[in-house]
């Protein structure tokens, strides 16, 4: 009987400014070896996610830009790709500008990690600290959207009313709820193609593998995770998640004390 295990990065398996625990990786090996699928699902980028993930990473596929790429992580392709387009950013854009929001334009996969922004009066504390870490990767726009088939939008907002108020006018548009890997606290609104989503990558990864959905067991930290933690029956989160998503989803140590070693020593016969 095959099987798939996903985890996704930071917050899960992956701390800020810290290595990857001996153990985590240990489990991730031993998966290999009894066969099991093996899948990093990422809210990262692909070039970001190579920043942390050495070659060698054990795992299979790669899962990125929260399942708006599909990598195979053994041969180095490019699997698949779904991106928002440049008429549905249009349309996003009307409306972050209606609310006065700072936010960025991807750029198609792979080079995704480039982005455009418009120049903010009174910028989100946490766009200038993402411009700052992200300088090299972007292009200042005023005026118009630059006709580009764009990958994701990425707005940053002040508070959950305002979050919720501005996803009730953005249609035709999978909007994704993120909490900031910078600061660990600000709002993130992400916008993709109405396909995008983690659960769907790992369904992707499912049907090359023939693997069926109740054979997968993923882990997650954050409510951009909240998909395939609803998807898959075997789902679990970090004790440093939400106090939201601990209370629907079965618990595991926090990132620092080796949360994929916790599952196999609680919820495995290996």
């Amino acid at each position: 009987m095959s099987q798939l295990f996903a985890t996704d990065l930071d917050g899960t398996i992956l701390a800020r400014d810290k290595d990857f625990n001996k153990q985590d990786l240990g489990v991730l090996r031993q998966l290999g070896t009894m066969g099991y699928i093996r899948v990093v699902a990422t809210g990262r980028t692909l070039q970001s996610a190579f920043r942390v993930l050495p070659d060698d990473f054990p795992i299979d596929y790669l899962v990125f830009s929260s399942g708006a790429g599909l990598y195979c992580w053994k041969t180095k392709q490019l699997l698949s790709t779904r991106h928002l387009g440049y008429e549905k950013t249009k349309e996003v854009v009307e409306v972050f500008k209606q609310y006065h929001v700072e936010y960025t334009l991807h750029h198609p996969i792979p080079e995704n990690h480039l982005f455009y922004h418009p120049e903010g009066d009174d910028a989100h504390p946490d766009f200038e600290r993402y411009l700052e870490f992200n300088h090299p990767h972007a292009e200042v726009i005023n005026g118009s959207v630059p006709k580009l088939d764009y990958t994701q939008t990425l707005a940053f907002i002040p508070d959950m009313e305002m979050y919720e108020a501005i996803a009730k006018q953005l249609l035709g548009v999978k909007v994704v709820r993120a909490t900031s890997p910078i600061d660990g606290v600000s709002i993130w609104m992400e916008c993709f193609n109405t396909e995008v989503s983690k659960a769907n990558g790992i369904l992707e990864v499912c049907g090359i593998e023939k693997i069926a959905p109740e054979n997968v067991t993923v882990v997650g930290n954050d409510y951009n995770d909240l998909d395939m933690l609803s998807t898959f029956q075997n789902a679990f989160v970090v004790d440093n998640a939400p106090q939201e998503l601990k209370q629907q989803f079965t618990n595991l140590v926090n990132v620092h004390q080796s949360p994929l070693d916790d599952w196999k020593m609680r919820f495995t016969s290996f």
